[in-house]
């Protein structure tokens, strides 16, 4: 049996995943737009109806939404290091970058051994990278909510 790495191996794509891929980006886009949208509106509207008195409830509902918003960037951080310490654990086991159960939505080149074990200690640095970003998402917005 011949060594594997040298021979060009491609993981394939899984086009179902791909399109699931591409729907989730669109909505994702959309739900940003509306997002942006309404910040923007609501903006406006605060510009042209605040009295000197209310500003202050203005900022508290600032420091909330963007409390918030840290919230969900660090748990969606917290939630990709997950997955990518556990890819990182799975190639490991196998010696292999993609892992055999892993989905794509394009087709990779194959690594093995000591290509897909550098590959490794890159992805757990990433993964820690995030996790270190999420706490401290986290705790920036645990911040401004006491000072709301």
């Amino acid at each position: 049996m011949a060594p594997p790495g040298n021979n060009g191996e491609f993981h394939r794509a899984d086009p179902a995943y791909r399109r699931q891929m591409q729907i989730w980006l669109a909505i994702s886009v959309l739900v940003g737009v509306a997002a942006l949208v309404a910040l923007q509106w609501w903006l406006s509207k605060l510009g042209s109806t605040a009295r000197v008195g209310e500003l202050f409830s203005y900022q508290e509902w600032l420091n909330r939404l963007l409390a918030g918003l840290c919230l969900l960037l660090g748990a969606s951080a917290a939630g990709f290091a997950q997955w990518i310490y556990r890819m990182a654990v799975a190639s490991a086991a196998e010696r292999r970058w993609p892992p055999a159960s892993m989905r794509t939505s394009a087709d990779v080149r194959i690594r093995y051994l000591t290509s897909a074990d550098s590959l490794v200690t890159q992805l757990k640095a990433t993964a820690l990278a995030l996790a270190v970003l999420a706490l401290g998402l986290c705790g920036w917005a645990i911040w401004l909510f006491r000072n709301a």
